[in-house]
């Protein structure tokens, strides 16, 4: 049902210029001051400035440079990214768009910017590229021409419309004022942990530190042969919690461990943990923290690891972890009143981020919800006159 005073227009309708497909050049070897998007180009919140190659000026790609204002949406890629829209907004100076994406501008008198951009961010927009979208690869589709020229739009009035756009965008603000306090909140701990786990500040302490090795401090094991490659466990990959485990075996563990996986992101993820779990053998398991504070080591692991793993990873298709790695690793430490004080600090940093992601997932979900009614006219907004 069409809310009142809504109506349903074709994309095209509201074109001013008509659609077009971009150039797609040879990279240049060096700096032109020239760029082309790459195909990643076209994130879910926006344009990723990175995804950018040099290339010459030549006329084609002159033809195609982006001005603020301009639409662009991929036209062949993932079924999951096919059909992704993102309103540039001169991020990149002298930038042009290849042939994978498709260019268009709004006509401002019919409808508003900012408003159309989050129409083609919906769901049920989404939704219409992805079913639109076909190919003889699963893993790549494409969408052409008429169907983004009849990608079907519900609009309200122009005056509406513009209302919408505000309230979104005062959401926005507010989920970009969330991500600064957690980027800031982050840099205060990276901080904090370059002068806690160097000693150069001691809170109150003054005992001299000592050096080991990580494996004088605790053990570090492999997990069981026969659980599965790839454990679907989100962020952190190859190991599993265990909760109603009928099997227990000698690769099971109770307790306080680090978790390093042993291959493909090496030096990148650790994860602490202090419960009953299964690992899988490329995952190292470091524990018994009998002299030491786990959550210190934790800590300094996860500060110093990196520079180890780039001394003794072994280098192939996917990076790999050997024990060298952990038996020749040198391990700074002060006496264990100060590690665990130091754990503290550095994990009431970790709770403050934590509240501030949660915060920010809260205010993004808020705005999904918020946009699905807006955009469908199921909540109508008062306009002045």
């Amino acid at each position: 049902m069409v809310p009142e005073g809504w109506h349903m227009e074709m994309l095209k309708n509201i074109v001013d210029g008509g659609i077009k497909n971009g150039y797609s050049p040879n990279a240049a070897e060096k700096n032109t001051g020239h760029w082309i998007l790459g195909l990643g180009a076209l994130g879910d919140n926006g344009l990723i400035a990175s995804e950018i190659k040099p290339v010459e000026a030549t006329q084609k790609v002159l033809n195609c440079r982006l001005h603020s204002g301009d639409f662009l949406i991929s036209r062949s890629n993932t079924p999951d990214k096919v059909g992704r829209s993102i309103l540039f907004k001169g991020e990149i100076d002298n930038c042009s768009y290849p042939d994978l994406i498709m260019r268009f501008r709004v006509n401002e008198s019919l409808v508003d910017t900012g408003f159309i951009e989050a129409k083609l961010k919906s769901f049920l927009i989404r939704g219409y590229f992805k079913n639109c979208a076909a190919g003889s690869s699963r893993t790549m589709v494409k969408i052409n021409k008429p169907i983004v020229e009849k990608t079907p739009l519900l609009l309200p009035p122009l005056h509406e419309q513009k209302k919408i756009t505000c309230i979104l965008s005062t959401w926005d603000k507010a989920i970009d004022t969330a991500k600064n306090l957690i980027e800031n909140s982050k840099a205060q701990k990276k901080a904090l942990m370059q002068q806690l786990l160097t000693g150069k500040r001691r809170l109150g302490f003054k005992d001299k530190w000592k050096e080991s090795t990580l494996t004088e401090l605790c053990s570090v094991g492999t997990g069981a042969k026969d659980l599965k490659d790839k454990v679907d466990t989100g962020e952190y990959p190859f190991f599993v919690r265990s909760q109603n485990i009928e099997r227990i075996n000698s690769y099971s563990f109770d307790g306080e461990a680090i978790l390093i996986p042993g291959d493909g992101r090496v030096g990148e993820i650790f994860h602490y943990i202090n419960e009953k779990f299964d690992f899988h053998q490329r995952v190292y398991k470091v524990s018994n923290f009998t002299s030491v504070e786990g959550k210190y080591i934790y800590y300094y692991l996860k500060q110093h690891f990196k520079a180890q793993v780039k001394k003794h990873s072994v280098k192939a298709t996917v990076d790999s972890l050997r024990m060298p790695v952990f038996t020749e690793m040198k391990i700074k430490f002060p006496p264990i009143q100060e590690q665990k004080k130091i754990a503290s600090v550095l994990t009431a940093a970790d709770k403050k981020i934590g509240i501030l992601q949660q915060k920010l997932d809260c205010l993004k979900q808020e705005k999904k919800a918020l946009m699905q009614q807006l955009l469908t006219g199921k909540r109508r907004v008062k306009v002045n006159s």
